[in-house]
């Protein structure tokens, strides 16, 4: 198990080579931590990645549909869990795993999402605008079809990613049973696998529908409790922040508060640790600890922020 912040916040910096090792950190995570305090909280509020052992599996799943050989019962993955697991996350991070090459028309991967999309039509027009097609108000539904089946096909795109899948309930029960009879279609037409996410509603939707109950795996991302893997998780997380102290993530006391404060919601826990590190770095403690993190549920303030380094350099 192991975090990752975004590779494009961290950056070799001038001074790097004269600072002191903070052997407490990951290798990338000390060069950070030698950088000036502004710099350091821009890392911190940047792209966080948690690749605990839901996410991996996940991602494996999903290299394991869209690098296999297209087949006649195109097969896929819906993966689900509460608001804040990770799900959207995920979705990226898949669509990440296959860039557009420089150069190329090709779109290994596409992604939408169906938020507020109750009719198949928008679905086709929101795969349209994914791949910068024609989506004209005045096309029929059948129109949209044809198009996005053929752009699917012109830039030989593998697999389709569809978040926050769920919203197929918004939609009355005709409506429900088009929408998921149009993404059967797009499966058996192009022989696309779908990588479908959304909250536990959506297993209700394919649930309805007894043959994507049969087409989809299942992967369900967890609900933390206080235990081995949120310890993991949390060691993992304290040794990609950038502060120049030890913070103790897994001890027992700030796992209890952590899953208390966030009700074991990844995306809440981590919000407070965000806000805890900044703080920690505005104060000149450099670490996490209970105290901070019960007071880091409010934003940390910008006006500080902004002054940062002239606060730490007077």
């Amino acid at each position: 198990m192991n975090a990752t912040l975004n590779s494009s916040s961290i950056e070799s910096s001038p001074n790097a080579s004269a600072a002191p090792a903070f052997d407490h950190l990951a290798p990338r995570a000390q060069e950070a931590a030698a950088r000036e305090a502004s710099a350091r909280i821009e890392i911190i509020r940047g792209d966080w990645v948690i690749r605990h052992d839901a996410v991996v599996q996940g991602l494996n799943a999903a290299r394991w549909l869209l690098e296999g050989p297209r087949r006649t019962r195109t097969t896929g993955l819906l993966v689900t869990g509460e608001v804040g697991a990770g799900k959207t996350t995920l979705a990226k991070l898949i669509k990440r795993l296959y860039p557009v090459s420089a150069g190329s028309s090709d779109e290994p991967v596409v992604m939408i999402t169906l938020t507020g999309a109750r009719h198949m039509r928008t679905v086709y027009g929101r795969i349209l605008e994914a791949l910068n097609g024609p989506v004209k108000a005045t096309h029929h539904t059948a129109d949209r079809e044809m198009a996005a089946l053929r752009l699917l096909r012109a830039v030989k795109c593998r697999g389709l990613v569809v978040d926050e899948v769920q919203d197929v309930l918004a939609g009355s029960v005709n409506e429900q049973r088009r929408t998921l009879d149009g993404l059967k279609y797009i499966m058996n037409e192009v022989q696309l696998p779908i990588i479908a996410t959304g909250t536990p509603a959506a297993a209700e939707a394919f649930r309805s529908d007894k043959h994507m109950e049969k087409r989809f795996d299942r992967l369900t991302l967890p609900t933390w409790v206080v235990g081995p893997e949120l310890a993991a998780l949390l060691t993992s997380v304290a040794r990609i922040l950038p502060l120049r102290r030890r913070s103790r993530l897994a001890a027992v006391d700030i796992m209890e508060f952590l899953i208390s404060a966030g009700e074991g919601n990844l995306h809440d826990m981590m919000t407070l640790i965000r806000h805890a590190a900044v703080q920690a770095i505005l104060s000149g403690s450099e670490r996490i600890t209970l105290g901070g993190l019960e007071t880091a549920r409010t934003v940390p303030s910008m006006e500080a922020i902004d002054h940062v380094d002239d606060d730490l350099c007077a």
